[in-house]
This record gives structure tokens, sequence and C-alpha cells, in this order.
């Protein structure tokens, strides 16, 4: 399988496993709400951290007074509602707990960087920093965290790929970079390695397009950069790239791209340490094979396997396929007992796996939440539809459980911030996952 293209077609596997089975709706252990006063705002949730003793910190995209702002709750555990502090927001927003108790908020404000570092228990503004350009990521990973326990921020800088650099008390380091020529691109996923480097995945334009993997060394050398050749149409943006490093340094990459029947198909690539391609995998449609698929969620499992949450576009189980880490070869599939569009998966430390996705309520485009919970061994566990009144769920997994910000419906001006709870220790009702030895694989290498 060195350096191979293969194509996987598990049509037949996919369309004999379309029966949902019924549920008993998951409940969490508890749930919170924010605390806001003004007559007229709503709340959009970005993403949520949770810390040690279950303090969670939530990201909220907030709307009041005709203007967006970019705000930091805190709830502690048991879902009180602490505190808030915002400020007018800009674009491509993330943020990361530090182990000095301290919360890191990035955005950009044109094409500035602000950086501000929380206090986590008082909310109080530690330090910020402006002085960088840049545009930064536009998917999960906004600020990570370095071995060193140092600041990392993926962006683009001109036609530079950047990575602005932070020590963890806000003291400004060197900027990584390194450009492949004048071309639009945009960052997309950033992983920091144990060396004290980082991997950095970014998409081009409708020209370039394709994605670019770029791998720095501790000292901000370019080890290796990939370019998976291929096109986006001008339809890029809204299909992440994200990255994964297994144990033994391969890093592996899953993205969309236009196949030569200009639909839409998800696949995933890996690189040796060196940034030699071990193999390349594309996943075929499991309704129709000459249609598209997309995938929007990427987790590695402890072994280096690829879990990846799919969707077949014209139906919409929530459904997820794993790859063997060593060949790209589909090992087994399963869905839950609900359907929906994922947007995220995250993975607990015990394996479980819960994967979040959204489904249309009515006629009206009114957006539902649903989210749905795997074993390792990809059986589906508990199921749970947030109900009409919700619009999106961002999960964290942690040693305290699945943790959700979501939001409520929007009605009469407002709306809220909700967080909830739900352990990651229930039993697992629906069977077995179904694995691929049972059915015809089409496999083709170039």
């Amino acid at each position: 399988m060195q350096g191979s293209r293969t194509l996987i077609a598990l049509v037949a596997a996919f369309a004999a496993f379309v029966a949902m089975p019924l549920y008993a709706q998951w409940t969490p252990l508890w749930s919170g709400a924010w605390q806001n006063e003004l007559e007229a705002r709503s709340a959009y949730p970005i993403g949520v951290k949770v810390v040690e003793g279950g303090r969670s910190f939530a990201l909220l995209s907030v709307a009041h007074d005709g203007q967006e702002h970019l705000a930091l709750a805190r709830f502690d555990e048991g879902g009180s509602f602490v505190w808030m502090r915002e400020r007018p927001g800009g674009d491509n927003p993330g943020f990361q707990p530090l182990a000095s108790g301290l919360v890191v908020v990035a955005d950009n404000l044109g094409p500035v960087v602000r950086v501000r570092a929380h206090d986590g228990v008082s909310g109080d503004v530690v330090w910020e920093d402006a002085s960088r350009n840049g545009t930064l990521a536009a998917g999960e990973h906004v600020v990570v965290v370095g071995v060193d326990g140092g600041l990392m921020l993926p962006a683009i800088d001109g036609d530079d790929i950047v990575v602005i650099r932070y020590g963890a008390d806000g003291s400004l380091r060197p900027t990584w970079r390194w450009s492949p020529g004048p071309e639009f691109r945009r960052a997309e996923d950033i992983i920091a390695l144990a060396d004290g480097g980082a991997v950095l995945g970014v998409a081009g334009n409708r020209l370039s397009g394709g994605y670019i993997v770029v791998r720095f060394d501790a000292q901000g050398g370019v080890v290796f950069h990939d370019r998976e050749l291929g096109t986006f149409d001008g339809g890029t943006f809204s299909r992440r790239l994200r990255l994964g490093v297994d144990t033994g340094g391969n890093v592996l990459a899953q993205g969309v791209l236009l196949n030569p029947l200009r639909n839409f198909q998800a696949q995933v690539w890996k690189l040796a340490p060196d940034g030699s391609r071990l193999w390349t995998t594309q996943l075929v449609n499991p309704i129709n094979q000459n249609l598209g698929i997309e995938a929007d969620g990427f987790v590695l499992d402890a072994g280096g396997d690829a879990l990846v949450a799919i969707d077949p576009i014209l139906d919409h189980p929530m459904r997820l396929v794993r790859l063997d880490g060593a060949t790209g070869m589909p090992q087994g599939f399963a869905d839950a007992a609900l359907e929906g569009m994922p947007h995220s998966l995250v993975r607990e430390p015990n394996g479980r796996l819960l994967l979040a996705g959204t489904y249309y309520v009515n006629a009206q485009g009114h957006i539902g939440a649903r989210l749905a919970e795997f074993d390792a061994q990809l059986r589906p566990c508990r199921s749970s539809d947030l109900g009409a009144q919700y619009a999106v769920a961002v999960p964290e997994g942690g040693a305290t459980g699945w943790t959700v910000i979501a939001n409520t419906r929007w009605v009469a001006g407002n709306n809220e911030a909700v967080l909830s709870r739900y352990d990651a220790q229930g039993s697992c009702e629906f069977g077995d996952a179904i694995f691929t030895d049972a059915f015809e694989a089409a496999v083709s290498a170039d």
C-alpha cells in the first residue's frame, strides 16, 4: 500500500444497514443556562472546554446593541453560571485553557490577530497582544499548547503559512514561516507535536486548489510539505481539513475535494514523519457511488485508526466509519439511532465517541441538534434529540464526561446559551458495528 491511492466502495454494505433502531432519550446529568439581562440579545456557541474540577469555559458569539461580541463564559460543576467577559468580536475565534489557570481567547480584527488571556477564576484580563498580522485558522484549533507550554496559532500572512507563537505568559516568540508561493490560502488546522514542532493544514483556492500539510520542527524549520492536488470550484471553506497525529508521529489528514464527476468526495491520507505518502483513501457514497460524500468529524483512536463522520448528502444517518491506520482500508461502520448531518466528533479517554449533528425541524428552516454516542468498537450507545428549540451543539470530551454547549431557538428577539453534562459510562444497547469482512469492496489503485 506504500504511496497508493485507493478508492473504496462500500455501497452494498452501507445500503444494507439503513434501519434505525428505536432509542430511549438520553438525558443530561445537569444543565445550566447563562445569565444575560439584555432585552434583545442572541447567543451562538463556538466551543466549550473543561478543566480540572469540572469547571467549564464556553466561547460564544453574542449579538446585542447592533453589534456582534465575542464572549468567554464560565460555568462551574453542576451548571451554575459564574461570569461572562466580552468585547466586540472579530473573525475566526478560538480559545484554550492553560495549565496555569489562564484562558486564552484569539480572533481576527481585519488582518490583526488579537490574543487576550483571562484569569480563569475572576475573568480579569491578565495580558493581551495585537501586534501580529495574519488570518487565523477557520477550524476548531485556533490556539493550541506546545510541549513546553507555549502557545501556537496557525495563520496565513500574505503568501506565508505561519505559526504565531507566544510564551504562556504572553511573551512574544519568533513566528515560524514558510511560503509555497503567491496563491490564496486559508489555514484550517494545527497539531502541536511531542518534539516541540507543529503540523499545519491549509486549503488552497479555486485556482490552486487542494490541501497543503506542512510540518515544522522545534526551531521552525520545515521538515516536509505535502500537497494533495484537487479543486473545490469555489466551495471549499465550508469543508474543513482536519489533522491527526498517531503515536508514531505519522500525520493523518481528512478533507473533501471534487472528484472527476464534479461531486465533493471525502478522503483521508497518511504521511510518514518525513512526509512520504503512505496511503490515500477516497470514500464512496454508500447511497450512490456516482454522487459525492461529505465528511464533518475526524479523530484517531488509541491504535491510530482514523474515525470519520460521513454524510451521504441524500440520506443523513449519524454514521461513523473506521479506516485502518496501517492501510487506509475500511474496517467497519455504524449508524446511530438518529438521523442528522454531522458537524463534530470527539473522543473520550475511555475510547467512547460523541458525534454531534443537526437536522431540519420544519419547512421554515428551523434547525435542531442531535447527539449520538458510540463505544470504542463503534457500537451505538445513547442518543439525544435536543429538540426544536436548539440550533447547534458543540461537544467536548474529558474525564468528567461529555460537556455540550448549545443555544435555544430565537424567540421574541432573544435566545439562551445552555451548558449540559452527559455521562460517558452508560451501557450500549443497540448491537454491534458492521464490519467490511461481510461485504464486497471495490478497490482500485493507481
